[in-house]
């Protein structure tokens, strides 16, 4: 069977030149051009969005982003596991186990997507994709709370944290950053510059990336959606996913250290860094030598004039990092430069990162689903594994 991409018909990278594909649309050309909602409409349905069925897609993931009540058990259950020392990937798998079937019906009853031509299992992976920003505030809120009362929680009903009111919020993007900042966009600027990390970060890898691969994989055996869904997001590590956290973690350390010279200072910790040979969070790739997001994000930022202490260090990273070891910055550094701009802790770039990541695994799970078990034929793994004499010296 011929694919577009290397075995999907969804997303892909290619090499030369380095780029970034979705549906048959460069990636560079979807930022800065697409809203996230319909950003996930495209990846899903291969086609831009109709204003009305965007505004339909948006009020349906806003309705599941908010579905999430106090007394969900979704709720108990992350806290319990993060009072024992989970970590906030491990968090949100524990919340996606519990059954939301009920909560799901009430959503599809607001919200008819059959309208604009998604079906069930469409409407079952969009409902996820709506609801993990919520499960990520609880979760890194939760961890953060016990982080500040520095004793070990054994009782999950001691965790406390701060309450979001998202009446205020004009769309579903605008909730998912209220969620990470307690506030409205204070204007368009920062709503773009949002947005747009958030459509950067969505796809272009095809299942290459580990928290695509697993989803595919899991689904392969027939399990349950949010089942898949979890899946990916135990593929989140410091290497992928979790870099823009320690990126974030980076910038914030030499912030707090330029009392002076910006550049002085930055230039100073970084010559300290790579004496000591210690990793640099967000600047090379495994498989690019220049990631083709960066440049176009950077050009968004100039567009829109958007300043900061962050920007600047990353422009100063950037820069020195090239010159010195020939090796140039990926989606991470600038999401984590932007993030940190926009007032966001560090733990919000992993939680950011995934909540964007999921409607991916969401659509590769759709594509998957529609695959024999295992992912092929009886014929077709014979043919595959034919050549190799299992057993046999």
């Amino acid at each position: 069977m011929e694919y577009r991409y290397h075995g999907t018909d969804i997303d892909g990278p290619t090499l030369n030149p380095e780029e970034l594909y979705v549906r048959n649309r460069n990636l560079n050309d979807l930022i800065g051009n697409l809203t996230f909602t319909g950003a996930i409409y495209h990846l899903l349905m291969g086609k831009e969005a109709t204003p009305s069925q965007e505004q339909l897609l948006d009020r349906y993931l806003t309705s599941a982003l908010s579905s999430l009540t106090e007394e969900d058990t979704a709720i108990e259950v992350i806290k319990t596991v993060v009072a024992s020392g989970a970590t906030y990937s491990q968090a949100i798998i524990a919340g996606l186990m519990v059954d939301k079937t009920k909560s799901f019906e009430q959503t599809t009853a607001l919200v008819d997507l059959e309208a604009i031509g998604l079906d069930r299992d469409s409407q079952i992976g969009l409902y996820y994709v709506g609801l993990i920003p919520s499960l990520m505030f609880i979760a890194l809120e939760s961890i953060q709370w016990v982080k500040e009362n520095k004793e070990k929680i054994f009782h999950s009903q001691k965790i406390d944290g701060k309450r979001v009111n998202l009446t205020g919020a004009k769309d579903y993007i605008e909730a998912v950053f209220m969620l990470c900042t307690n506030r409205n966009f204070s204007n368009s600027t920062e709503r773009k510059i949002f947005n747009d990390i958030m459509v950067s970060l969505h796809a272009g890898w095809g299942f290459l990336a580990p928290s695509v691969m697993l989803p595919r994989v899991a689904t392969s055996t027939r399990v349950p959606i949010q089942q898949a869904i979890a899946a990916g997001f135990t593929a989140a590590g410091p290497s992928h996913v979790g870099a823009c956290e320690k990126a974030m973690e980076f910038f914030t350390a030499v912030h707090k250290q330029c009392s002076g010279d910006i550049e002085e200072v930055t230039i100073e910790i970084l010559e300290d860094r790579l004496a000591k040979k210690e990793k640099i969070h967000g600047f090379g790739h495994p498989m690019f030598k220049v990631d083709s997001r960066n440049p176009r994000l950077r050009s968004i930022i100039s567009e829109i004039d958007m300043r900061s202490d962050f920007i600047q260090i990353y422009d100063i990273t950037a820069e020195f990092l090239k010159e010195k070891r020939g090796i140039h910055p990926n989606i991470d550094s600038i999401s984590a430069a932007v993030f940190l701009s926009l007032g966001m802790r560090p733990p919000y770039g992993t939680g950011l990162f995934l909540c964007s990541r999921t409607s991916a695994m969401v659509a590769h799970i759709l594509e998957q689903k529609d695959k024999p078990p295992f992912g092929a034929t009886s014929q077709e793994i014979r043919k595959w594994f034919g050549p190799f004499a299992v057993g046999v010296k």
